[in-house]
C-alpha cells in the first residue's frame, strides 16, 4: 500500500522471489514511481517533468504488478485480511506491507501562494503559481534546493532557518557557513535563528513576520521537515513508536503479525545507534521495501538498520555527508548504543581553496563526516564507520609501508589522517 521507492521496491521484490504470487499496489497518487529528490530539478527546469519518472505503467505490466493508482485505502481488518477503499472496492491479502510514506508539515491556515513541495502536484502547483519573490522557511535539503530551484526561476529568494545553521542535520558551524556564504555569493539571503510567526494578507500571502522582522512575498514555500503518515496504521491498531512512525521489528513488521511496513512512515533501527528513529531517505525505504517483501513470503531476512546521508549541490558545490554531526552527538549522551561517553568526541578538520572535510569521531569509531567539494576517499569512509571499524588500526595501516601494501583499497583516505 503505497507507490514511493519503498512500495515499489517491496512489489516488485516479491515478484523477483515468486513469480505466481498476486502482487497488488494501491496508492492514492495517479503516477508511477517517480523521484521525488528530483522535484527542484524539475521546478528549476533542469529536468523535464517525463524525465522524473522512474517507472512507467508498462514496467508494471510486464511484472504483472496490479496497480490500484488513485485509490484511497479507508479501512483494513486484520482479522478477516480484507480491506476496502474509498470507491466501495473489498480486496483480500494474504499479507500487507503499508508503504504510507511522509507528509509535509505545515503550521497554520494555507493562503493562495503558500506551497509545501512533497509530490508531484505540489510541484506542478507551484509552477503554475507565477510568483517573483519567494520565502522558503527552512534551510535543510530541500528547502535549499527550493530556494536555488526559484532563484532559476527568476525569483528573488530569501530563506529563513530556526536553527543557527543551514542543513543543521547533516553540516556543524563551520561547514555551514561555507554554505550559507556560497548561497549569498549567488544572490540568496539566509537568516538563521529566526522563527516564523505569522503569514501576512487575506486570501493571498503578502509577507511574513518572524521573530525578528518583517518580510515581503508572494510565494511562501514550507520545508520545515516530513511526519510520517501513520493515521492509518493507527486505525487499525498497528503500534506506533516515540518518535511518531510504525513501530516495526527487524523484519520489517509491525505489532500486528502478518503486517509489515516499510519506507517513510516507519521507524527503523539506526544502524549507528541501535535507536529507532524515522529515516526519511530512498536508499533506507528501497532496502526496506526488499526486506519487508522477501519475510512477507517467508525467506527470513534482517534489516541492517538505517542510514543518514546528505547530498546536495548548491550552485556547483558538492555538498556531501553521512552519520551524526558533532552536535547532535552531544544530544544523544543518553543512548545506550553510544555508551554515554561524550568526552570522547574528537573532530579532525580541513579546509583549503573550495574544498573542506571534517571528521567526528566518538572514541576510535568515526561517527559522522562532512564534505565540501571533495568525493575522493568519502565512499571508503561511509564504508568504514557503518563497518565499524576501529580509527587506530586503520592509522596503524596508513602508516607503515609494508602493511599499506597488503592493503592498498586504504591509499584514498590517508590524506584524511596525515
Amino acid at each position: 500500500m503505497g507507490n514511493g521507492i519503498g512500495g515499489f521496491s517491496a512489489a516488485s521484490t516479491a515478484r523477483q522471489i515468486d513469480p505466481l504470487c498476486d502482487v497488488t499496489v494501491i496508492s492514492s497518487e495517479v503516477f508511477p514511481l517517480y523521484s521525488a529528490c528530483a522535484l527542484p530539478d524539475y521546478i528549476s527546469g533542469h529536468r523535464s517533468r517525463e524525465q522524473l519518472f522512474v517507472k512507467t505503467n508498462r514496467d508494471y505490466e510486464q511484472l504483472r504488478i496490479h496497480m490500484q493508482f488513485g485509490q484511497e485505502v479507508r479501512e483494513v481488518d486484520p482479522v478477516s485480511r480484507k480491506l476496502s477503499t474509498a470507491r466501495g472496492e473489498s480486496l483480500c491479502f494474504d499479507r500487507l506491507i503499508l508503504a504510507t510514506g511522509s507528509e509535509a508539515i505545515l503550521p497554520g491556515k494555507t493562503k493562495k501562494g503558500v506551497f509545501k513541495l512533497r509530490t508531484l502536484g505540489d510541484a506542478d502547483e507551484l509552477l503554475k503559481h507565477g510568483g517573483r519573490k519567494a520565502v522558503v522557511v527552512g534551510a535543510g535539503p530541500i528547502g535549499i534546493e527550493i530556494g536555488i530551484a526559484l532563484q532559476n526561476r527568476q525569483y528573488e529568494v530569501t530563506i529563513v532557518e530556526m536553527m543557527d545553521n543551514v542543513l543543521p542535520l547533516g553540516l556543524d558551524g563551520r561547514g555551514a557557513g561555507r554554505v550559507k556564504a556560497i548561497l549569498a555569493e549567488h544572490g540568496i539571503r539566509v537568516f538563521n535563528g529566526e522563527r516564523s510567526e505569522k503569514i501576512l494578507g487575506n486570501g493571498q500571502v503578502e509577507g511574513i513576520v518572524t521573530n525578528k522582522r518583517e518580510m515581503k512575498c508572494d510565494t511562501l514555500v514550507w520545508a520545515i521537515g516530513m511526519r510520517p503518515r501513520v493515521d492509518l496504521a493507527r486505525e487499525i491498531g498497528i503500534k506506533i513508536g516515540d518518535k511518531g512512525g510504525i513501530k516495526v521489528d527487524r523484519h520489517m513488521e509491525t505489532s500486528i503479525p502478518g503486517i509489515y511496513a516499510c519506507g517513510d512512515c516507519v521507524e527503523s533501527m539506526d544502524i549507528l545507534t541501535g535507536e529507532p528513529y524515522p529515516s526519511l531517505f530512498w536508499h533506507n525505504a528501497n532496502r526496506q521495501g526488499a526486506v519487508a517483501a522477501r519475510n512477507c513470503l517467508g525467506f527470513p531476512v534482517e534489516y541492517p538498520g538505517s542510514q543518514s546521508i546528505l547530498n546536495v549541490d548548491v550552485f556547483g558545490n558538492h555538498v556531501a555527508g553521512f552519520g551524526f554531526t558533532e552536535a547532535a552527538l552531544h544530544r544523544f549522551e543518553n543512548i545506550k548504543g553510544l555508551g554515554g561517553k561524550m568526552a570522547t568526541i574528537s573532530v579532525f578538520e580541513k579546509e583549503e581553496n573550495q574544498s573542506y572535510y571534517r571528521l567526528v569521531l566518538l572514541d576510535d569509531r568515526l561517527y559522522g563526516a562532512q564534505f565540501i567539494n571533495l568525493d575522493s576517499g568519502a565512499g571508503l569512509l561511509w564504508s568504514l564507520m557503518f563497518r565499524k571499524k576501529s580509527i587506530k588500526d586503520i592509522v596503524k595501516i596508513l602508516n607503515d609501508d609494508t602493511r599499506l601494501i597488503h592493503n592498498p583499497w586504504l591509499r584514498p583516505i590517508k590524506p584524511f589522517f596525515v
